[in-house]
């Protein structure tokens, strides 16, 4: 029995490290952007030799989607679940969605500010909240609830409108109600009538656990 706790020790300790090199990773990112980010900076901000950073990532893009699919895969899994009970309509599912990752960024600054710099990487890939939002889109044309010729279309001027609108309630230039007026229009967008889709998007949210989020 007690063969195995230095195994589990450094086991836990594996974790620990690799935590706090996605951590750093994440903050890096944040703060001086993707191209700018170097391994000497994520090694310097989590504290650890380059070896320990090289036991856990082989390269800055593999800690790039690493980070991106562990930290908006977390939120998009909450969210899931959070929209679960509203499944039966595809728009509610969206508005609640969408409403929650921009309130998200603005609330938690560097995973706002993380989220616009590595933009690309989950614009490009299905990973983390890109795949929810799809498949929720996807979802509600083949119910009839939206009508919308193209998903991936409709997908990028949504996420293109939100990367926009994030950046710009991070600098303080929108007030929080922007977040309702855009979610209104991306209804609008896939087709949800005018006055409905304002009502929907001003519909009261339900509170959220949200990493580095803290309620009083």
């Amino acid at each position: 029995m007690t063969e195995s706790h230095p195994a589990n020790r450094a086991e836990r300790r594996r974790l620990r490290t690799r935590a706090a090199v996605l951590a750093a990773a994440r903050e890096v990112f944040a703060e001086q952007g993707v191209g700018a980010t170097t391994i000497q900076d994520i090694t310097d901000a989590a504290d650890v030799a380059k070896g320990s950073f090289y036991n856990h990532f082989d390269s800055k893009d593999a800690i790039l989607r690493a980070a991106v699919e562990e930290t908006l895969g977390e939120l998009g899994g909450a969210l899931d679940l959070l929209s679960e009970p509203l499944r039966d309509d595809p728009a509610r599912v969206i508005a609640v969605c969408l409403r929650h990752s921009l309130r998200a960024g603005v609330e938690d600054p560097t995973l706002g500010w993380f989220t616009l710099r590595a933009g690309n990487l989950i614009a490009v890939g299905s990973v983390a909240l890109g795949a929810y939002g799809r498949r929720d889109m996807r979802r509600g044309v083949e119910s009839g609830r939206f009508r919308c010729d193209d998903i991936e279309l409709a997908y990028t001027m949504i996420g293109g409108g939100a990367e926009a609108l994030l950046r710009r309630r991070l600098e303080g230039e929108l007030p929080t109600e922007a977040e309702v007026a855009f979610t209104a229009q991306a209804l609008r967008l896939l087709g949800i009538p005018e006055d409905e889709a304002s009502a929907i998007a001003g519909e009261e949210l339900a509170e959220i656990d949200r990493p580095g989020v803290e309620r009083s």
